[in-house]
């Protein structure tokens, strides 16, 4: 199967949030961390005692209102940590000319060609933007984007995934 395709930001950003939802449980707690502390912040403001001090004071307000600032920063950050990831891989940007067969995959790039054997990869995931496979041993993945297949390739390639490596 060959396929030729680019990495832009927004699939990257899809790459690494699908990648911390499936590699593991501590990833995907990682992920929703800023979501889970903004609940938590919100639900002591309606424990009795947790900032109910006086019931015509506004201030329990204030505290469970000052999630949400906190919950932007922190998604604005993760968002500004991937965009500077992906302004350093050059590489991601260039055209993709890849071609997926029983021995492994094949990537053509102008920087050069590389051979990757399945044995490298641990294991595939997928969302509506791009499939990633796991390398082994380390936190990198490697995306291959949806949004140049046609139907018919994105089901062969997935069967093709599903042949050699498990599903997330």
């Amino acid at each position: 199967m060959h396929i030729e395709y680019r990495v832009n930001e927004r699939d990257y950003r899809s790459a690494v949030t699908l990648s911390n939802k499936k590699r593991s449980n501590l990833s995907a707690l990682e992920h929703f961390w800023p979501y889970l502390f903004a609940i938590v912040w919100v639900s002591i403001g309606f424990l009795p005692g947790g900032g109910n001090v006086d019931a015509a004071s506004s201030d329990d307000l204030y505290f469970e209102l000052g999630a949400i600032p906190i919950l932007l920063a922190l998604l604005w950050g993760r968002r500004r940590q991937i965009q500077r990831e992906y302004l350093k891989l050059s590489n991601l940007r260039l055209l993709h000319a890849l071609d997926v067969d029983a021995n492994g995959l094949r990537l053509e790039t102008s920087a050069g060609t590389k051979r990757t054997s399945w044995q490298i990869y641990t294991k595939f995931a997928e969302n509506d933007d791009v499939f990633i496979l796991y390398q082994e041993g380390n936190h990198d993945f490697f995306p291959i984007v949806k949004s140049f297949l046609t139907a018919l390739q994105i089901d062969e390639l997935r069967s093709l995934l599903k042949a050699y490596l498990p599903a997330a």
